[in-house]
């Protein structure tokens, strides 16, 4: 390890082992151009210089201080012999000198001289006044009080001699320069031709930067006295220094800040850009007046701010935004792209909706089959709630025609823009009704199956979960299946395969599906009841796997949980593990009068109650007679749980089994568009406006999600890709 030559406040060794794990992580052993506009002693380039020489193609190195500069500049440009021997022969009539009074009258001389030459009214300097500069700046960084570098007012350098103290109350100021062997390490760490040095304002220098290229950011620290050249760099200075980060990220840059461990630099330093780390520090302090010149040890921790450029998003089916929401909930995610189209329809309320919320730019309103892969831009997320009528709990099973329905036709359509893209997505997170695994009813599986092998073939390995929200306290019992897709060059599925390869001898998904995984840790399941662990192997061909998974046996394959790799299925049945708060119909209800035509009238009040009821009923079908039935139905709706699923019939005064119907103190009512967004997850008023009415609003949420689901997957992936 490098040191540098010059004292300096605040060095950042400690940091070194971060640093080359956060270059490691983004150059592996490819080549990158290295900035640092605040240098100071240069510690964190020395090192990596040290580690990684022939990685570093070209250094931008900048600091606010004219003389830091040319200090390195003459290192830079000098024959270092000559320089050396001339350093040494000042530091040595120094050191002759016997008493600490007889040193400080050569440090002010050395002083005088050195503000005489920095002096901002001269225009500039002859070649031997920045050797003399670069000299003084050397010997007074050494024998100042603690290496500071400080100037006042006029632009004079101002720090007091440095002192020590002995045993005997003698004072004392000892300086040592550097071996001439340390000098010529450090020239040989900045050439000439590929090390750029100068001094300016941080955002002028950070102008060179482009896309691939690495920042490191030192900046005088938030919550201390600094001095930023003869300015205080202030709280202000702070938000600008943050606004210029965000640039950089956004541009392709990779970041690192280091910076003081506070609340307000945390809040002023969190965003979707950046991910902060807390590092303990161990620092050499100075005593205060009851032991003046005493030092001694303290604990503290600084932040390591890193650039963590969100996880770019594609969101397809997107109706009115729920993935959105509950991903961009976590700062880690941004959708780039959106596509929302409904067929047959004149007015297409929900992609209006999207665009009141979300804006119209990287929106699409067209059919996704005639979309061109190539106008979808990369994207790291591919999510979406893909098209689900033929399976939806609202048709009866035996309609279910799966991939070969009219609907279900438009997983192809995920497939192909996955299978086209040369940069696929390194995550898919897809929603469906849970009939998926059991469609369709004459091959139960098949439809899953294909998809399963389909992705298998582009890279991926799947997990998925049947989730039923209000199980998990979340204000709906809506279930439906979450399948997660992780592309092989992903950060998640190499922890899937060291998850899958924990015994060497026998490889299995256990510790993933009931501990380790993303839905394992994002909805916990009771791991002590291990029940129905099924593997199937899935045929290499996936016409087979179309003409027959399943097809000589009537029950269905997949359970409620399962991962795929590599084409082996493993399934099990998982029992929920929550417990915390339960979120109850009452909860979310509006406590005010709402508008009359939500109330239920008395007129109707017996056809509600018979749609509600239990029926019976002796029907004839193909020359056979059977018995229709149906359960009643809880009327009024339990306020004192979580409510039952609302599906897109919700809206509307006619009577009907499936509406929910409250009980309130100023009567019995349906659900008003507010409750039923809020049984969503979704902010109040979401799909209101111009044009929507209050059934459209309901039909809106009826084939939605429950956002709570997303955040909850969303942030898990988050923890594990930054």
């Amino acid at each position: 390890m490098t040191k540098p030559l010059i004292k300096w406040s605040g060095r950042k060794t400690y940091l070194t082992d971060e640093i080359e794990n956060f270059i490691e992580k983004k150059y592996k052993k490819e080549e990158f151009s290295y900035h640092e506009p605040f240098f100071g002693s240069g510690a964190t380039y020395f090192n990596l210089k040290d580690s990684r020489n022939t990685q570093i193609a070209n250094a931008y190195l900048n600091d606010s201080i004219p003389e830091l500069i040319i200090f390195y500049k003459i290192l830079q440009e000098t024959n270092i012999e000559t320089f050396y021997e001339t350093l040494v022969e000042e530091e040595r009539s120094y050191s002759r000198k016997r008493t600490y009074n007889s040193k400080s009258i050569i440090y002010t001389e050395w002083k005088s001289r050195f503000n005489l030459l920095i002096n901002p009214e001269k225009i500039s300097l002859i070649k031997e006044e920045e050797l003399e500069v670069a000299r003084l700046f050397l010997l007074l960084n050494q024998s100042c009080f603690n290496g500071v570098y400080r100037k006042n007012k006029k632009g004079e350098f101002n720090v007091p001699h440095g002192r020590t103290t002995s045993k005997d109350g003698r004072k004392d100021n000892k300086i040592s320069i550097p071996e001439l062997s340390h000098f010529k390490k450090i020239v040989n760490s900045i050439p000439a031709d590929k090390t750029a040095f100068t001094s300016l304002d941080y955002k002028d220098a950070l102008k060179e930067v482009q896309s691939g290229d690495f920042v490191y950011l030192d900046p005088p620290y938030y919550d201390s006295v600094n001095y930023y050249d003869r300015k205080t760099f202030t709280a202000i200075h702070q938000e600008e220094l943050r606004d210029e980060m965000e640039r950089l990220i956004k541009l392709g840059a990779h970041v690192v800040m280091s910076n003081s461990d506070s609340t307000e630099c945390k809040k002023l330093y969190k965003s979707k850009y950046t991910s902060i780390k807390e590092i303990p520090v161990t620092r050499t302090m100075q005593r205060k007046k009851e032991r003046k010149g005493v030092k001694y040890k303290e604990d503290k921790k600084e932040l390591l701010i890193t650039s963590t450029k969100p996880l770019e998003v594609v969101e397809l089916f997107a109706g009115v935004g729920g993935f959105r929401i509950g991903l961009e909930e976590h700062n880690k995610f941004e959708v780039i792209w959106s596509n929302q189209w409904e067929p047959n329809k004149k007015v297409q309320h929900a992609s209006d909706v999207y665009i009141k919320n979300f804006g119209d730019i990287g929106h699409s309103n067209e059919d996704i089959e005639q979309v061109d892969t190539a106008d979808i831009p990369n994207h790291d997320v591919l999510v979406g709630g893909f098209p689900c009528q033929d399976y939806s709990v609202a048709s009866l099973l035996k309609n279910s025609k799966g991939l070969l329905g009219k609907k279900g036709v438009l997983w192809w359509s995920i497939h192909r823009i996955l299978e086209e893209k040369e940069n696929k997505p390194k995550y898919l997170i897809l929603e469906n009704v849970d009939r998926l695994l059991k469609s369709p009813v004459n091959q139960k599986g098949r439809d899953f199956a294909v998809m399963l092998k389909s992705l298998n073939d582009l890279g991926y390995a799947v997990e998925w979960r049947v989730i039923n929200a209000g199980e998990y306290g979340m204000p709906q019992k809506r279930r439906r299946v979450f399948i997660l897709g992780y592309h092989k060059n992903s950060e998640i599925y190499e922890q899937l395969k060291d998850s899958y390869h924990k015994d060497k001898n026998s490889p299995n998904s256990t510790d993933w599906l009931f501990n380790s995984g993303v839905f394992a840790k994002s909805f916990k399941v009771n791991n002590s009841n291990q029940l129905f662990f099924d593997t199937i192997e899935l045929d290499k061909d996936i016409t087979q796997v179309s003409k027959n998974f399943n097809k000589k046996t009537s029950g269905n394959k997949f359970h409620n949980a399962g991962l795929m790799m590599n084409g082996v299925i493993e399934t099990a049945q998982t029992i929920p593990k929550y417990e915390g708060k339960k979120t109850l119909l009452r909860e979310i209800i509006l406590n005010t009068k709402v508008d009359d035509k939500f109330y239920i009238n008395d007129n109707d009040l017996k056809r509600w109650e018979e749609e509600k009821g239990s029926k019976k009923k002796t029907r004839i079908k193909d020359g056979f007679e059977y018995v229709w039935s149906e359960g009643k139905m809880s009327f009024p709706d339990d306020l004192n749980s979580p409510s039952r699923t609302i599906i897109t019939s919700e809206g509307g005064s006619t009577p009907s089994r499936v509406k929910h119907a409250i009980k309130t103190k100023y009567g019995l009512r349906r659900l008003t568009p507010v409750e039923l967004e809020r049984l969503n997850m979704f902010p109040d008023n979401h799909t209101k406006f111009d044009g929507v009415t209050d059934n459209m609003r309901a039909f809106l949420m009826g084939n939605a999600l429950v956002v709570g689901i997303v955040e909850k997957i969303g942030k898990e992936i988050a923890k594990r890709t930054f």
